[in-house]
Formats: C-alpha cells, sequence, structure tokens
C-alpha cells in the first residue's frame, strides 16, 4: 500500500516516484486534517478515480465544487469526506496510515509535470476563514500561480472578483499567454469544464481565454471579440470623459489599431469566414485573423509577416493577403479536381521590428516563441484529424519561424521569402520534412543573400528548394504570372511567388516552379 502525503505546507501537485505508477490502483491519497481547506484543487481525473474507488482518499478532501469538503477534521483525528466514504471505507477504515510518500514537485506554483508524473492536485487560491466558515478568495495567492494551476483556480473564481483580478494583474495574464501550458492540457482543462464554467470565463476573462492555445476555434474567436468591443468602448468613454493631450495622443493611437483589427475581421457576410485568433489590446498590440474553418479545413496556412507589418497599420492588408493566399489555393483544388479545404491565417502574432531594432533578434526570439505556441495549438485541435499545415513567412517573419521551427514546434512545409536567415544551418536542423522547405529570392532584394541572422536559406548548402518568384507562364491555368522585385512585392497578386506558396500550402509541392527549363513539364500530366 502506498501513500500520498498533502498538507498546507507540502503543497502536492504531483508525483514523480515511479513506483507509484506500477501501485496507483492501490494508492491512498492522504489529506492533513489542517489542510481541509486552502491546500489544493482536485483535478477531475483525480475525482474520477476517487469515485470508482481507483484511488483511494483518506482524511478531509479540499473543497473542490464536485468534492464537498469535510468541515468536521481536527488536527486530533482524520475525517473521510461523505461524497467518496462508501468507496474508500472498505480499503482504509478508520486506520492511519503508518508512511507516507511527500510528493516533490518540480515547481509548485506552475505545476509542471513529467512524462511520469500522475498530476493529482493543484495548490488552491483560496483559504478557509472561520468567522465565515467558508473559504475566501485570495487574489494574492492567484497571481503567484502560473500555467495550469492558475487557469484551474479561475476557474473556480466567481465572475465579478476574476475579472477584477484580471484588471489588476496584466502581468500575470501576459506570462500566462506567452507561457502558457501545453495546448494538449489546456484543452483538456477545457473540456473538463462545465458549460457554465466556460460561459463565465468568457465572460470574466476574455482575454485569456482569447489567447489560449488548445480551446477551440470558435470559443476563441467568441471571447476575442468580446474582449475587443470591451475594450474599445472602454477607450471612448475614457476619451468622452476628458483627459490630458499626451493620454488622448496614446488613447486614440490605440482606438485606430483597435477599430482597424474590427474592419479586418469584415461583417457577418464575408467569405470566407472569418475569426480572430488573437487579440492584444497595449499598443503595437498581436492579433491573428484566421480566414475559412480551422476546426475541419484539411490544409491550413500561416503567413508570417516582417519588419513594419503592425497593427494599426497593415492588419487590412495582410489579412487581405491571407485572404488571395486562400483563393488561390482554393482556385487550385478545383484544378486539382478535388473535394479538399482549406484556411489561412493572417498571423502578426508578435512585434514586428522597426528599422532601430531589426538588427537584434530578441522581438524574432518572442516571435518563435507566440508561432510555435500557435502552431501546438492546431495541433492539438486537431489531434484526431490533423491537417496539413504550412508556414509561409517573410523577411524578419522567416527569422522568427525558422528558430521556432528548431526548437520544437512542427510544421508540414516550409516556405521562406525575402529571409535574412537564422542560426539554422540546413534544413535538417528544421522540425519539417526536407523535401518540403522551399525559398524565394527576388531581383534587387537586399535582404536576401545577407545572412545577417546567421546562415542564407537561399545558398545550396542550406538544402531548401527553390522557389521561382520573377515570373513565367503558369503551365497549370495557362495564366501569365508576374514578377517580384524587392522586398515586399511577394504577396502581390497574380505573382508567381503567390501561386508557388498557395500550392506549397496545399501539399502540391512537385508543380512549384524553379525558374528552370524544367518547369515546363509541371503540368497536370504530373498528376497521372
Amino acid at each position: 500500500m502506498a501513500w500520498i502525503f498533502a498538507s498546507a505546507t507540502v503543497s502536492v501537485t504531483e508525483i514523480f516516484s515511479e513506483p507509484m505508477r506500477a501501485v496507483s490502483s492501490a494508492t491512498v491519497l492522504v489529506f492533513e486534517p489542517a489542510a481541509v481547506h486552502g491546500s489544493a484543487l482536485i483535478t477531475d481525473a483525480t475525482a474520477s478515480r476517487i469515485a470508482r474507488g481507483e484511488l483511494i482518499a483518506f482524511g478531509a478532501v479540499p473543497a473542490r465544487t464536485i468534492l464537498p469538503a469535510s468541515a468536521n477534521a481536527s488536527p486530533s483525528s482524520l475525517t473521510l469526506a461523505p461524497s467518496i466514504a462508501s468507496a474508500s471505507a472498505n480499503a482504509v477504515g478508520s486506520a492511519s496510515p503508518t508512511s507516507y510518500v511527500p510528493a516533490r514537485p518540480a515547481d509548485p506554483a506552475a505545476g509542471v509535470l513529467t512524462d511520469s508524473a500522475q498530476q493529482l492536485c493543484y495548490p488552491s487560491a483560496f483559504v478557509f476563514d472561520p468567522a465565515r466558515g467558508a473559504d475566501v478568495f485570495q487574489p494574492a495567492l492567484l497571481a503567484e500561480m502560473r500555467g495550469m494551476t492558475l487557469l484551474s483556480n479561475a476557474a473556480v473564481v466567481p465572475p465579478a472578483q476574476l475579472r477584477e483580478f484580471v484588471a489588476e494583474n496584466p502581468k500575470v495574464i501576459a506570462d500566462l499567454i506567452y507561457s502558457p501550458p501545453s495546448a494538449v492540457r489546456a484543452g483538456s482543462w477545457w473540456s473538463s469544464l462545465s458549460e457554465a464554467q466556460q460561459t463565465s470565463l468568457v465572460s470574466a476573462a476574455p482575454e485569456v481565454i482569447g489567447n489560449l492555445e488548445g480551446v477551440p476555434m470558435s470559443v476563441r474567436d467568441r471571447a476575442n471579440r468580446t474582449y475587443l468591443t470591451e475594450s474599445m468602448d472602454a477607450l471612448v468613454d475614457r476619451l468622452e470623459r476628458g483627459v490630458g493631450r499626451g493620454v488622448q495622443r496614446d488613447l486614440l493611437r490605440t482606438l485606430r489599431m483597435l477599430r482597424a483589427v474590427e474592419d479586418a475581421l469584415g461583417t457577418e457576410k464575408s467569405v470566407p469566414e472569418r475569426h480572430l485568433l488573437t487579440l492584444d489590446t497595449v499598443y503595437p498590440g498581436r492579433a491573428a485573423i484566421a480566414l475559412g474553418d480551422l476546426s475541419s479545413a484539411d490544409y491550413v496556412s500561416y503567413i508570417v509577416p516582417g519588419m513594419f507589418i503592425t497593427i494599426d497599420e497593415q492588419i487590412g492588408d495582410w489579412t487581405d493577403a491571407a485572404a488571395r493566399l486562400y483563393a488561390e489555393q482554393a482556385s487550385f483544388e478545383a484544378v486539382f479536381e478535388e473535394e479538399a479545404t482549406v484556411a489561412t491565417v493572417a498571423w502578426i502574432g508578435y512585434h514586428t521590428p522597426h528599422v532601430m531594432n531589426v538588427g537584434g533578434r530578441e522581438l524574432a526570439e518572442q516571435g518563435a516563441n507566440y508561432l510555435a505556441n500557435s502552431l501546438d495549438g492546431i495541433r492539438a485541435i486537431r489531434a484526431s484529424d490533423e491537417p496539413h499545415v504550412s508556414v509561409i513567412a517573410h523577411s524578419y517573419g522567416s527569422t522568427a519561424a525558422l528558430m521556432a521551427l528548431t526548437d520544437g514546434a512542427k510544421a508540414d512545409a516550409l516556405a521562406l521569402v525575402g529571409s535574412p536567415g537564422s542560426a539554422a544551418q540546413h534544413v535538417s536542423e528544421l522540425a519539417v520534412p526536407a523535401d518540403d522547405v522551399y525559398v524565394g529570392e527576388a531581383g534587387w532584394d537586399p535582404i536576401v543573400d545577407s545572412a545577417f541572422f546567421g546562415s542564407d536559406p537561399g545558398a545550396a548548402s542550406f538544402g531548401a528548394k527553390k522557389l521561382s518568384v520573377a515570373g513565367s507562364i503558369d503551365r497549370l491555368t495557362g495564366k501569365a504570372l508576374s514578377g517580384s522585385t524587392g522586398h515586399n512585392e511577394y504577396f502581390s497578386p497574380g505573382t508567381e511567388a503567390m501561386r508557388n506558396m498557395a500550392l506549397i500550402g496545399i501539399d502540391k509541392g512537385q508543380w512549384v516552379t524553379e525558374g528552370t527549363a524544367l518547369d515546363a513539364q509541371k503540368t497536370l500530366a504530373l498528376a497521372g
């Protein structure tokens, strides 16, 4: 028989002892009487195991909405929570445990797991108040938490108090969004909540739910649109009440940015449908708009921008570029007589650089982190039916994408245009199939061949395939394709660059032109 000991001083988050896995059916979860309130929140999985008798709970179980706690515990006795008494009585009776195996969490605040760990409970942001005879929410405790611990507690905080907490702790929320729990764990957590809890969280903390990878896209869209409207209304209200000239300038700048996002979302009649997947309302902001249905599309393409592509000035243009890519891909599906569906994402999910800071890697590192989270998110929500995911990255955005794809993020195809490179020296270092990495370089583009950030993706030694952007005749449709010149024409309509990037996004790389005599053979005959 194995015992796991939980108390207010030993915050149980994980079991790291490998032998525990072998005796999990005979494991007893023991709660110290002094920890009846405020020690931990039991996970739903743990509660289910207790209810089924697979995990025996001995002592007064901490408060949790699905498991009523015993209020009769005292330092001199252990009492069994009534809701699980029948499941545990035969196994342990009233005997006291003779040995304890303390939990040793790697990070009690974050609830970090290892592959061999078994999640039982999280530290709680509630403390029992004897005067009230009830658990009382402690914002200071929640502010110290991270990851799943923070989310699990947020789900049981009263809506009004949660809204106040979010408003007063912007850094805690920003840290959660930048370093979230894995999309798989966040998705599992969301699915475990009741409909009432989900609705409450979307209402009380839309900026959290809207930016949390692993939550269904439709829910995030609803949350972000709610947050967008609330933020604009709050800005207008402040301006109407009167503020100083400097504050007025900043408020108007932020309002202009948010209105640009609203405009880029189009209307209910926009085709394809648009969804707001990311929204950061703090200037210069971040946003990602999906075109098409990410929950069912067979092919999903993220387009990642570089320098000067900002929310307030270019979110509309970048969304238009994603719309053109969507249209190109859909038209090619018709050419190939396939019934596959597509979706594209106008992703400005990081702060792009300007001329004064483009020489540093810091923003690329942040972009890589956010992009990796996004790629993990789409795979998490589509785990049983993964789409073909492509990343199409321009300029400094290609540096961010390369960083992400050398540090754990995965994609099925990668197209780099106007790239200053990264530390990666060869396609084999990327979590992308080597045959599905493409590089396009336009004439008179001062960035290509620079290897400014450590490598030249267009060099033969890098191992990528060439993506022609010079202009030609499309052998599939007979249309004349324009060439791209300079650094900013890769996404222009009617270009060979856009045509080739569309084909890469729908896994038709064999028809991507390279600017050689072999292009004449890239007709529909290849499909036979």
